[in-house]
């Protein structure tokens, strides 16, 4: 039997935690986080009163380009040795996608520990990044421009920051509607902050990073324009003679090493984040108005997980119905989500053997990816 668990019962959970994924929470960080989990719905299975099972839902929201969407959250999936392989985490993960089915959440984002295990629930890997390493000999300095940059902490930073970021989220799929309490402890926590300004004052660029053991590391590098991704690249550099290597988290379709005055320096590409679409009816409802999709156009859903996914999609325009018929276009949820997220074209779904559909109709669908590349700079 599935059990919500109240915050009373969160420090069992967190010791699952510590004991599935082997790190220990000091006493004096205890409190605060167990007070971050309590927005969370944990639900968990219980064999004579011992928790054996868990899993975290929690509510966010991302950008779909302009436009926000209810996002669950599955963390904290973990189950003690002794109690596995008997089907826990399978009723938990089907729990928690007709609880978000029943909130009107429409999207849902994890972080694997394997991907395979996940896609067999209908996750797929939605966003990736580059870690790039660099030596001292490659931080040479681009063309300047007449900007400036000015450093902040989390407890000093302007809005120009958020501002900033919810600019480059609108270019892209997938990327967290982020709060300032998110920001402040989640996204910041004790980093710095180099915001770049233009040559007329406007924000149009900042980067997130440390600085430790000779060692600079970018967390999060988010230029609006090519002035600013030089301005904060030049920033970098600046750094030289108090390090001896960087390392920059980037955007995986991010031009800056290309960039370089020896492009030659390792970069090493990480897939990272997992999404499905939980409800493809009520998502589209919605979608297709945000795209003003233009075409009528009938599709099939097969979901081995969530079988209310399981039908054939009526699209006339703007408008959405479900009918058991057979359509000439039919995908999985997971290449379905991957094509909504962009992550893969329709071409190249075709070419994967991961969709088959009639030509006419072909170029229909085609209308229903639009264009922006996926990325996600957050963790939970």
């Amino acid at each position: 039997m599935i059990t919500k668990l109240n915050h009373g019962k969160f420090e069992e959970s967190l010791q699952l935690s510590e004991y599935a994924f082997q790190y220990v929470v000091p006493s004096e960080d205890r409190e605060r986080r167990l007070q971050q989990t309590k927005n969370h719905t944990v639900y968990g299975i219980y064999e004579e009163e011992n928790l054996a099972a868990k899993l975290h839902l929690i509510p966010l929201q991302v950008q779909l380009g302009k436009h926000v969407y209810p996002m669950g959250g599955i963390a904290g999936v973990a189950t003690y040795p002794e109690f596995r392989r008997r089907g826990y985490v399978r009723k938990l993960m089907d729990h928690s996608l007709q609880k978000m089915k029943e909130d009107g959440t429409v999207l849902s984002m994890l972080h694997p520990f394997s991907i395979d295990f996940y896609r067999k629930f209908g996750w797929e890997v939605f966003a990736s990044f580059h870690k790039v390493q660099l030596e001292k000999k490659d931080l040479v300095p681009l063309k300047p421009y007449n900007g400036l940059i000015r450093r902040f902490k989390k407890d000093t930073y302007p809005n120009e920051l958020e501002s900033i970021y919810d600019r480059y989220a609108e270019q892209h799929n997938g990327m967290l509607v982020r709060s300032k309490k998110w920001w402040r402890e989640r996204s910041i926590t004790d980093l710095w902050i180099a915001i770049y300004y233009n040559d007329t004052g406007e924000a149009t660029g900042y980067l997130t990073y440390g600085v430790k053991k000779e060692k600079m590391k970018v967390e999060e590098f988010v230029p609006l324009t090519s002035d600013a991704r030089i301005g904060l690249w030049n920033f970098i550099c600046q750094h030289d003679s108090m390090v001896n290597e960087a390392e920059l988290i980037l955007n995986p379709f991010e031009v800056l090493p290309y960039m370089l005055k020896d492009p030659r320096i390792k970069v090493e590409k990480h897939q990272y984040f997992m999404a499905r679409i939980v409800d493809v009816e009520n998502f589209l409802k919605r979608y297709v108005k945000e795209i003003d999709f233009p075409h009528q156009l009938e599709f099939s859903i097969s979901d081995s997980t969530a079988a209310w996914n399981n039908n054939t999609f009526v699209l006339n325009k703007n408008e959405v119905v479900c009918e058991k018929i057979e359509a000439s276009i039919s995908l999985d949820i997971k290449d379905f989500t991957a094509l909504i997220f962009g992550v893969h074209t329709p071409e190249e779904l075709l070419q994967m053997g991961k969709l088959q559909a009639g030509e006419e109709d072909f170029h229909k669908f085609q209308s229903l990816s639009q264009g922006n590349h996926p990325f996600f700079y957050d963790f939970f």
